[in-house]
């Protein structure tokens, strides 16, 4: 009797122990402690990975990813999901490159319209999830083949650079990809997203109300909170992060294609797993939904470092997934 309960304390001693170094499921631990392990073993296989040069390329092209990423993990806070993200980059890029290249118009004017299109396609997603009751999966999975055609519909599915026009017409779009102080401005863009958008959730009423709706949408309705409004919220700041994305992609490269960010979706979706954010939602942080990007991001620089084929890719996301997964729903190696 005595040999019976002693396993139970000894699970419970391993798992304590566990939860010491991984934190409770949704703490930023497990994700910072993912990233310590996937740096170490990049270092390991790849010593030049550590360098200054490459340090800053990886932060620099996880950028466009970081935040897709965040706008990902405000959808599923509210146990929703968005699929059709990379497809709203790509024509967002398309469409600013369109009108500042073709039409002339100026950055900080075609920007602007771009940012409201983004505003205004996730509002038609979020309306139709919560007035059409549609799910949420079917919806994006429409923005995310519909914008691919769109995408296609501007130069007629050829590729806007700075050279489509003459004179060429060079993508300055107000010094996005230009540096302050020596930093990429990108990188300085995607940490102020995630710093506002991490202190809505813990310092603003909307990240206590959409935990609420993600822990239980019943709950929250009891409560009086708007939950409908509260979704299409949700949607509209996906749709602006993957148009602001496009933007920055588009400036980086210095030339927009309508496949950019192929795959950007399903990689957004699992850094914000493995950030410790489940698809039922109600947990986790936005920070810890960065850090899963960067993770994934640490992947692809690794493959390049190494040489290997980008088909290696998805069998290094796949694994990830699979680990994300365990560790979101708090299994059994990280409960």
């Amino acid at each position: 009797m005595a040999r019976t309960q002693a396993y139970p304390r000894a699970i419970d001693a391993v798992l304590g122990s566990r939860r010491v170094i991984f934190g409770e499921p949704g703490s930023v631990r497990r994700p910072i402690a993912f990233l310590i392990i996937t740096v170490l073993i990049s270092w390991i296989i790849a010593p030049s990975f550590l360098t200054v040069s490459n340090i800053s390329a990886l932060l620099i092209s996880s950028s466009f990813l970081i935040v897709l990423a965040v706008g990902e993990a405000v959808v599923i806070m509210h146990g929703m999901i968005d699929l059709g993200v990379e497809s709203v980059l790509a024509s967002s890029g398309m469409l600013a490159a369109w009108l500042y290249v073709f039409n002339k118009w100026p950055a900080a004017l075609a920007m602007l319209l771009t940012i409201l299109a983004g505003i205004a396609i996730g509002a038609i997603a979020g309306l139709l999830v919560t007035k059409a009751r549609i799910p949420s999966f079917i919806v994006t999975l429409g923005t995310y083949w519909g914008f691919k055609g769109i995408a296609l519909l501007f130069n007629g599915g050829n590729y806007i650079s700075p050279e489509s026009v003459q004179p060429p017409r060079e993508f300055t779009f107000l010094g996005i990809a230009s540096q302050t102080l020596n930093i990429s401005n990108l990188i300085i863009i995607s940490v102020v997203v995630v710093a506002l958008a991490q202190i809505m959730m813990s310092q603003t009423p909307f990240g206590t109300w959409m935990k609420s709706v993600g822990s239980n949408e019943e709950a929250a309705r009891t409560v009086g909170l708007n939950v409908s409004r509260l979704k299409v919220g949700a949607f509209v700041i996906s749709g602006l992060l993957a148009a602001l994305a496009g933007i920055m992609f588009a400036a980086w490269q210095d030339s927009i294609y309508p496949s950019s960010g192929e795959g950007f979706s399903l990689q957004a979706i699992a850094g914000v797993i493995l950030g410790g954010i489940p698809f039922t939602g109600g947990r986790g942080t936005i920070v810890g939904a960065a850090i899963g990007a960067l993770i994934i991001g640490v992947i692809d620089d690794l493959i390049v470092l190494l040489g290997l084929p980008a088909l290696y890719e998805y069998i290094f996301v796949a694994i990830i997934l699979v680990i994300a997964g365990l560790q979101a729903r708090g299994g059994p190696f990280v409960k």
